[in-house]
C-alpha cells in the first residue's frame, strides 16, 4: 500500500455517463474526509457535470465535452493545458480508459493512481471468477479499492446529490401546477416511473408500466408522474395513454438537477437500469431497479430501501450497447404481478407518507 499523507490539489477523473458519475459521490466524500484542506477538483464529461453542482466536498468541477467535434484532438489539448496550469500533485482515475489514463498522466501529477502502466500506483483491475459473465464487485467498491490502495480509509457506499431549497421550491411549484399536492399536503403516496434507458433493450414493455400505474391509482390512490429525458417523450405519452386512470407526464423539459428535485419529493421510483435510477438512489428515494442486460452486481442501488428485480438468463449480463438481440428475453421474463408486488410492499414500509422530505439521505448545500 501506497499512503500518500499530504497533497494539495488533488484530482479526481471520470468521463463516462451521469450514473458513472453518481457512483463516484462515495469516493469524493471520503477523498475530501481524508484531505480536509486540499483543494480537490473533478474532471468529468461536460454532459453529466450538473450532477455534481452543489457538491461541497469539490472545490472546481472541470469539463470535458465528449461532444465537441474535435474530441480527440483540440478538446484533449484543451483540458490537458487546464490540467497542467492546476499543477495537481495526484490524480485518481476512476475510469481507467486509455483517454483517462493519458489525460492523467499528461497533467503533470507526480503520484497517479488507478489501473494502467502509467500510474504510480497500479490497482489490479477487478476480473470475474472462472464460471461468470461478469465481474460481482459494485462499481462503488471498485471506486472505493482505488482509495484503498494510497490509504484512505472508505467504506460508505451511500450516494449522494446536494440540492439547493430553491430547486427544491421549484419543483414543489412544478408538482403544483400538475396538480399534484406538495409534500406537506399529501396523504397518498406519489410514485415516478421512468420508462426509458439509454439502450433500448433495457427497457421494460411499456403495456407494463401502465399496468403498474393503473394499480397505483387503483390501491393506493397514487399520484403517477411517468419521466423521461428528449429522446423518450413519445414513450411517456404512450406509457400514459395506455393507462385507464390519469398520469402525470414529466418528459422532455426537465434537466438533470430538476428530476432529481421531482425524484426527492416521490415515494417510490419504478424505473429500468438508467442514470436516473442512480438519482434517484442519491436523493434517498426507495427505488424497484429493473435489471436485464446490464450487470446487476455491479450498478443495481444499494440499501435497504432499494429492491431490484431481474431473472437468470444465460446470456444475461451480455456485452453492452449492442441491438444484435432478437428475443430481449431478460425484460420479458420480469411479470407486471411480481413487479407490483415489489412496488406494493416498498409503499406499505414507507414510515410516513407526510412531511418535509422524510428521505434520509437527502442532503442540502446551505
Amino acid at each position: 500500500m501506497a499512503r500518500i499523507k499530504k497533497c494539495k490539489k488533488i484530482l479526481l477523473i471520470r468521463l463516462s455517463s451521469l450514473g458513472d458519475v453518481v457512483l463516484t459521490t462515495p469516493a469524493i466524500r471520503a477523498v475530501r474526509a481524508h484531505f480536509p484542506n486540499a483543494h480537490i477538483a473533478m474532471l468529468v464529461a461536460k454532459q453529466s457535470a450538473e450532477v455534481l453542482r452543489e457538491n461541497p466536498h469539490l472545490n472546481e468541477i472541470l469539463r470535458f465535452d465528449r461532444l465537441a467535434p474535435d474530441k480527440d484532438i483540440g478538446e484533449m489539448w484543451r483540458v490537458i493545458r487546464t490540467l497542467r496550469e492546476r499543477k495537481f500533485s495526484l490524480t485518481i482515475d476512476f475510469q481507467g480508459k486509455f483517454r483517462t489514463k493519458v489525460l492523467a498522466y499528461l497533467s503533470g501529477a507526480a503520484e497517479r493512481v488507478g489501473r494502467g502502466r502509467l500510474c504510480t500506483v497500479r490497482v489490479p483491475q477487478d476480473k470475474s471468477q472462472p464460471g461468470e459473465r461478469a465481474s460481482r464487485k459494485h462499481a462503488t467498491e471498485q471506486n472505493l479499492a482505488l482509495l484503498h490502495a494510497i490509504g484512505i480509509p472508505a467504506e460508505d457506499r451511500t450516494l449522494e446529490m446536494f440540492l439547493a431549497e430553491s430547486e427544491r421550491e421549484e419543483a414543489t411549484k412544478r408538482f403544483d401546477a400538475a396538480g399534484i399536492p406538495s409534500s406537506k399536503q399529501r396523504h397518498v403516496p406519489i410514485v415516478g416511473l421512468f420508462p426509458g434507458a439509454g439502450w433500448k433493450l433495457r427497457e421494460w414493455m411499456p403495456e407494463r408500466f401502465a399496468a403498474i400505474g393503473d394499480k397505483l391509482v387503483r390501491h393506493f390512490n397514487a399520484h403517477v408522474l411517468i419521466f423521461g429525458g428528449p429522446q423518450e417523450v413519445e414513450l411517456v405519452a404512450k406509457v400514459a395513454g395506455l393507462m385507464h386512470a390519469s398520469a402525470v407526464p414529466f418528459a422532455g423539459n426537465l434537466q438533470i438537477r430538476q428530476l432529481a428535485a421531482c425524484l426527492e419529493k416521490c415515494s417510490l421510483f419504478l424505473t429500468n437500469d438508467t442514470g436516473p435510477m442512480h438519482i434517484a438512489a442519491a436523493v434517498g428515494t426507495p427505488t424497484v431497479a429493473l435489471f436485464g442486460p446490464g450487470n446487476h452486481h455491479r450498478f443495481q442501488p444499494l440499501g435497504v430501501l432499494h429492491q431490484t428485480l431481474r431473472h437468470d438468463v444465460p446470456c444475461s449480463p451480455c456485452k453492452q450497447f449492442t441491438d444484435k438481440c432478437q428475443d430481449n428475453v431478460c425484460m420479458k421474463r420480469i411479470r407486471v404481478d411480481e413487479v407490483w408486488e415489489a412496488v406494493r410492499a416498498r409503499l406499505q414500509r414507507v414510515p410516513t407518507l407526510t412531511g418535509s422530505y422524510p428521505h434520509a439521505a437527502s442532503k442540502t448545500r446551505r
